[in-house]
């Protein structure tokens, strides 16, 4: 037996005996549920639980390792994402510790873009050489640099939180499974619901791509007239953002609606709290955090997140909490993010097509590009059903955005909480898809 199976079996012990604990835990950190759907989710888990803990340790995983990897900024001058691979790691532990992929070891590589395209591309070269079945649950900001040398290779760009990148949206070798794009169109219609009826936005600089759909939802949303016809322009840098406070403000606005990152909208929160504004906030999720609003806990009270992932509050993201624990996670690091929740989901959907490939030997990056052509995810709570047999035509550019729903949470006592009910989307794709 290899020392990395040893590692594992070790690992499957150390799993099913936490797992009991964090079933427990969902009655604690849950509040995303009506109380009743909440009690009758923490008793299904924990009987599951149980059942699992009594169980024997599941068989020895056999056979070549099934290799990813996993692609995101760590040394870099700009924004870094350490959680990423930390949940990838903690996907790896949990996928051995529940039976591999169909009995196979899944062995995760990690790699460093280093903040640019040649670093993304030497990744994605790496890729290549190390006989990977896919690149999964990656981020960065030059994700065409990667798809320019793994769909030539025939290796799938799997279930990415945030496509950024114009062939990441549009090419047959990408599988997004988030809908970033849609966050700011979710701010948008939170914010008219809210009764906001002088709206201004703030866009990273960068990510003007974003404005147009959200001016299309408040078009839709008969709002048009509540949202100001320009954006605030936010610098992807850290320094003294008061202008950019003073320009947001200025004609009494009532709420700001945001397209940012965590870096800079650290830095924005200090000029912001200085303002000491009475206008309502809107964030992205994994950016709008408890980083970001610490120290600034007062003024961001009832500030409203919209994401692609539910609350990691949520019963479905159990696993997932349990499995940071076991590997002893960096409690530094934010993984209510989409980073963090969305590496887990698109390991657990590599997980799920990978197994559909038979026999369990012939799993490779061709088999795999295959069966995720025509797979249809089903991640129940955790995403909307995905279905990458069709893709999305009705808005130009995001053929492969197969995801238009987001998620509602808000800023309670400086941290993220769920708002309504668990597992619970709003598909937005109506106020943004072209009209014949």
């Amino acid at each position: 037996m290899s020392q990395m199976q040893r590692a594992h079996i070790t690992g499957r012990r150390r799993i099913v005996s936490i797992v009991a604990t964090a079933a427990v835990s969902a009655l604690i950190l849950a509040g995303c549920s009506s109380s009743s759907d909440t009690t009758d989710a923490a008793a299904t888990d924990t009987a599951a639980a149980t059942e699992s803990a009594a169980a024997e340790s599941p068989a020895e995983l056999t056979g070549e390792p099934v290799k990813t990897m996993t692609i995101t900024d760590i040394n870099s001058p700009g924004a870094v994402y350490p959680n990423i691979h930390i949940s990838a790691d903690a996907a790896q532990e949990y996928i051995n510790a529940t039976g591999g992929i169909n009995g196979r070891p899944l062995e995760v590589i990690n790699c460093d873009s280093q903040g640019t395209a040649d670093g993304a591309a030497t990744c994605a070269r790496q890729a290549t050489t190390d006989g990977v079945v896919a690149v999964v649950g990656s981020f960065n900001f030059s994700p065409d640099a990667m798809i320019e040398v793994l769909e030539p290779a025939g290796i799938a760009y799997f279930g990415e939180c945030c496509a950024l990148g114009a062939k990441e949206n549009t090419s047959k070798a990408a599988f997004p499974f988030g809908s970033i794009q849609m966050y700011g169109v979710g701010e948008v219609k939170k914010a008219v619901e809210d009764g906001c009826t002088n709206i201004k936005a703030m866009i990273i600089e960068g990510a003007e791509s974003f404005w147009p759909p959200m001016q299309e939802a408040a078009k839709r949303l008969g709002a048009a007239d509540k949202l100001n016809a320009e954006y605030v322009t936010q610098p992807g840098t850290v320094q003294d953002q008061s202008a950019q406070v003073a320009q947001l403000l200025e004609g009494g606005t009532d709420c700001v609606v945001s397209v940012t990152s965590e870096t800079p909208l650290t830095a924005f929160m200090v000029a912001w709290d200085a303002a000491q504004p009475t206008a309502k906030f809107y964030g992205p999720q994994g950016n709008l955090n408890k980083i970001s609003a610490a120290g600034h806990e007062e003024i961001l009270e009832g500030s409203t997140v919209v994401g692609i992932y539910p609350d990691i509050a949520c019963p479905v993201w159990d696993d997932y909490r349990a499995s940071l624990e076991v590997i002893s996670a960096d409690p530094a690091q934010d993984y209510n993010s989409l980073g963090g929740l969305g590496t887990w989901a698109a390991y657990m959907g590599f997980r799920q097509v990978a197994e559909t490939v038979e026999p369990a030997d012939t799993l490779d990056a061709a088999t795999f590009l295959a069966a995720a052509s025509t797979a249809k995810i089903d991640l129940p709570g955790m995403l909307p059903p995905l279905d990458f047999t069709q893709e999305w035509t009705a808005y130009p550019g995001l053929l492969r955005m197969v995801n238009q729903s987001v998620v509602y949470s808000q800023i309670q006592n400086g941290d993220v909480a769920p708002l309504g009910e668990c597992g619970v989307f709003d598909d937005v794709a109506a106020l943004v898809e072209a009209q014949s």
